[in-house]
C-alpha cells in the first residue's frame, strides 16, 4: 500500500491519506502544511471610498494574524455600497464572513477571532459594534479547490 503523508500544524485537523486500498485519516501535530486558504467576504452598505487598497491589506494581515494563517494565503473580497439592513436599521454596517480550514469549528475560537475581527473593523471604520455581523464557516479540505483538484490532496 502506498501512502501519502501530510502533516499537520493542529493536531485536531483530519486529513485523508491517500493509498490504494485505503481511505485512513491521520493525525500529526507540528508541521506548516495545513490547508490554508481564508476566504473573507466583507460586504456593506458604506461606500467604496471606505475601503482604500490599505484597509483591505490590512483587514487582510489583522484577520491573518487572528486566525494563525499566512498573509500570502488570504483570499479577501469587499463589497461597498450594498442596500443592507442591520437590526432593522439601514444606517451604516458591514457584515463580514470568515471561511477556513481548522481555525473557525469551536466558539472558543471564533469568540478570539470576532474580539480581534471587531476591533479592528470599530477602529478603522468608526462603526460600533453593534452595526457588525460576523459570520464563521469551518471548511473542510475536500470543499476548497485549487490547482485542478481540492485541498485533500495538496
Amino acid at each position: 500500500m502506498t501512502l501519502i503523508l501530510k502533516v499537520l500544524t493542529s493536531g485536531s485537523v483530519r486529513r485523508p491519506v491517500s493509498g490504494l486500498h485505503s481511505r485512513r485519516v491521520l493525525l500529526v501535530p507540528g508541521s506548516s502544511c495545513v490547508s490554508k486558504m481564508p476566504f473573507i467576504d466583507l460586504q456593506s452598505n458604506l461606500p467604496s471610498s471606505s475601503f482604500s487598497e490599505d484597509f483591505v491589506k490590512k483587514l487582510s494581515s489583522t484577520i491573518a494574524a487572528a486566525l494563525g494563517k499566512p498573509e500570502d494565503r488570504m483570499n479577501v473580497v469587499v463589497k461597498p455600497g450594498l442596500p443592507m439592513l442591520i437590526a432593522g436599521s439601514c444606517s451604516p454596517c458591514v457584515m463580514l464572513s470568515v471561511s477556513a480550514i481548522a481555525v473557525t469549528d469551536t466558539a472558543d475560537k471564533n469568540k478570539e477571532h470576532s474580539a480581534k475581527i471587531f476591533e479592528f473593523l470599530t477602529r478603522e471604520l468608526g462603526l460600533t459594534e453593534d452595526r457588525i455581523v460576523l459570520q464563521f464557516h469551518a471548511l473542510e479540505p475536500h470543499q476548497v479547490g485549487k490547482k485542478g483538484t481540492v485541498m485533500s490532496f495538496l
